[in-house]
C-alpha cells in the first residue's frame, strides 16, 4: 500500500497572541482535514508532529534536511512512499492534487 507522510507543526504565532499578521504551523482541525483527504484517495496516511519525534532527521533524512534548513515555517511537508513531495502546501486541494499525480505515476 502507498503510504503519505505528513510532517506537521503545532500552530504557532510568533508575533504575539491574537495577531494575524504571522502563523507557523497547522491547527489540529487542518491536519485531521487533511489526513481525511489524503485518505480518501486509498492510501495509507502517518503523521509525523515535528515537535514530539526527537528522531526524525535520522528515521526521514530528507524532511530532517528540509526542516533544518528552512524551519518549521515549510510544513507541512508530504511524502509519497517515503519521496517528498511537497513543503508548505497552502490548501489541502493542492495537497489532494499532488498526490493523486504520483498515484497516477506509481
Amino acid at each position: 500500500m502507498n503510504v503519505v507522510r505528513i510532517f506537521t507543526a503545532s500552530l504557532q504565532f510568533p508575533c504575539g497572541p491574537g495577531t494575524t499578521c504571522c502563523s507557523i504551523g497547522q491547527s489540529e482541525e487542518y491536519v485531521k482535514a487533511l489526513v481525511s483527504a489524503m485518505e480518501g484517495l486509498g492510501v495509507s496516511v502517518k503523521v509525523h508532529p515535528i515537535e514530539k519525534d526527537n528522531d526524525l532527521g535520522a528515521r526521514f533524512p530528507d524532511a530532517g534536511k528540509m526542516l533544518e534548513e528552512f524551519g518549521p515555517g515549510i510544513t507541512p511537508i508530504l511524502s509519497f512512499n517515503d519521496e517528498l513531495v511537497a513543503m508548505g502546501v497552502p490548501t489541502i486541494e493542492e495537497a489532494v492534487s499532488m498526490i493523486k499525480e504520483r498515484i497516477n505515476q506509481s
